[in-house]
């Protein structure tokens, strides 16, 4: 019998069929998704989706059935012969991280190491966090629980066109250990990552980017600065700021360049964002939180952390995950943040 999941629940979006597919494959379940991004005003699976599923169905070798752009229906069936590494191709400028993510919750339930290779897409743009913070954020706290992961960028992709050209190992792992992020500590470093096509190189974009950024924060700690120029396939840029503290922690925020916003603009956006992360004693960003409820609600054992802010998203993946497994997920609000425990029972 499949297990039937109705993808409008929640704020309807993406992550539901990243998630659920992801954990269903693992667990060798069959699924039936109806109501696909069904809250979104272009609903049902776009190419990134298609190509997270793809690279999960190649990995564990399901069958799915409405894969297709704008579908809203989506069937599963039980694995045929697994295999070690995936190569997608995502022909818009789909999102190359959440594609890695939907791998990556799977990769957490299978312990060998797993290979994706992601042609197409874009590591920088709207909706969807930066290879940067994916790397240096996401996957260094995953290291926290013993999962070693590591990307190689050969390409890098904007909007409109994409063209990205990234691989990442998902190292193996024998037992992963749960997640304790309750004690922020002292802010020890901040690292700047200003990246821009070399289209804009002349007119100094990342530079301008960068030092807009640091005019309009005061701080005490050391800022490491990557300012960098890519090859595209068409313009664009991306700001990424990510602190790191004294017990380990880190928290990061991005702003992706657009045709509307100066270089001055992509900066002072960039820096509200992080005076907002940096006053808050969370030790966890919004933008972490929701990516972490999953390998919380897997691990064997209590894990918890710390927030400023429960989106919608969060919530979402907080009630898919416990439809989906045995977890149990509490929130307690404090007075400055949220703490949140996740206990596999």
């Amino acid at each position: 019998m499949k297990f039937k999941l109705d993808c409008s629940i929640g704020e309807g979006g993406g992550s539901i069929v990243r998630i659920a597919v992801a954990l269903a494959a693992a667990k060798n379940i069959e699924l039936e998704l109806v109501n696909i991004r069904a809250k979104r005003s272009n609903p049902g699976l776009r190419a990134q989706h298609i190509e997270a599923i793809n690279a999960i169905s190649q990995l564990s070798g399901i069958s799915v059935k409405g894969l297709q752009i704008g579908s809203s229906f989506l069937e599963t069936s039980k694995n045929r012969k697994k295999q070690q590494e995936a190569k997608v191709r995502i022909s818009t400028a789909g999102s190359v991280s959440l594609v890695m993510q939907a791998v990556l919750y799977y990769s957490l339930l299978e312990n060998k190491k797993l290979m994706l290779k992601v042609e197409g897409g874009a590591t920088h743009g709207k909706w969807a966090p930066s290879i940067e913070y994916t790397e240096y954020v996401t996957h260094k706290l995953l290291q926290q629980m013993r999962k070693d992961l590591m990307i190689e960028i050969k390409q890098y992709g904007f909007y409109p066109k994409g063209g990205a050209n990234c691989e990442i190992v998902y190292g193996s792992h024998e037992t992963l250990s749960p997640l304790d992020l309750t004690e922020r500590g002292e802010l020890e470093e901040v690292r700047v990552f200003s990246i821009a096509s070399d289209y804009l190189q002349k007119r100094k974009v990342a530079e301008r980017q960068f030092q807009s950024f640091v005019n309009n924060i005061d701080i005490n700690v050391d800022i490491m600065s990557n300012v960098k120029y890519v090859k595209s396939l068409c313009p664009g840029t991306g700001l990424t700021v990510i602190n790191r503290y004294s017990t380990g922690a880190l928290k990061g925020c991005f702003v992706p360049g657009e045709k509307h916003l100066s270089a001055e603009k992509v900066g002072g956006l960039c820096s509200n964002m992080w005076k907002e992360s940096k006053d808050s004693l969370a030790v966890v960003d919004k933008y972490a939180t929701d990516q972490l409820i999953v390998p919380m609600a897997i691990v064997n054992g209590k894990s918890e952390i710390t927030t400023s802010q429960i989106t919608n998203h969060t919530k979402t993946n907080i009630s898919l995950i416990q439809k989906l497994t045995n977890s149990i997920i509490e929130i307690n609000k404090q007075k400055d943040y949220y703490h949140i425990t996740a206990k596999n029972a």
